[in-house]
């Protein structure tokens, strides 16, 4: 195998950092334009994901680095954009703070299992809650990238009490991946103490 294939799953990875950044750049403003922008960025980078996992796994290629960086550019990129979009009022803040809680605790138990050489493998419940992560915020960008049009079409406390209804479902998505984790996991993580 090349030096190049065996890297691009790296590559890809570290590729997700800057894209991450820039979404939530372009979020801020929440004007159509620049939300386009930040929609198009999310998706790229959600499939770098995706794809830098595919790879990993077809190829059958772990490396640390990996391990360590995977997460991290994961977590920038949600949570950065449900951050933008608590600053912009659209998410209650209990909720995105519930969601950022689930997202670092586990990043860092999974950190401080490495040494240890103990992998924590995803769950169903993860991925389930990250389609579901990435497919709530996909639609409270094209909600607000289609304000003008849906104003007309659908009273706006429709239009937010649906972007609460799925913000709450995610938030209860996450928290209970979260607990599944840390029960399907104890003997594992009984290796921290």
């Amino acid at each position: 195998m090349s030096t190049f294939k065996r890297q691009l799953p790296n590559i890809l990875t570290v590729a997700r950092i800057p894209l991450a950044f820039l979404c939530i750049y372009f979020a801020i403003t929440l004007k159509p334009v620049s939300l386009t922008i930040s929609l198009v960025l999310f998706i790229l980078a959600s499939f770098t994901d995706y794809l830098d996992g595919y790879l990993a796994r077809k190829w059958n290629i772990v490396s640390n680095f990996g391990k360590i960086v995977d997460p991290i550019a994961d977590k920038i990129l949600i949570l950065g954009v449900f951050i933008v979009f608590t600053y912009n009022g659209i998410v209650p803040i209990v909720m995105t703070v519930a969601i950022a809680l689930r997202e670092v605790i586990l990043t860092v138990v999974r950190l401080m299992l490495l040494p240890k050489k103990v992998v924590l493998a995803a769950r169903i419940s993860g991925k389930f809650k990250t389609f579901t992560q990435c497919s709530v915020l996909t639609i409270i960008y094209l909600i607000f990238i289609f304000k003008g049009p849906l104003n007309e079409l659908v009273h706006t406390d429709i239009i937010r009490n649906t972007i609460l209804l799925l913000i709450f479902w995610t938030m209860c998505i996450t928290v209970y991946s979260g607990i599944s984790f840390f029960r399907i996991n104890r003997k594992a993580l009984s290796k921290l103490y």
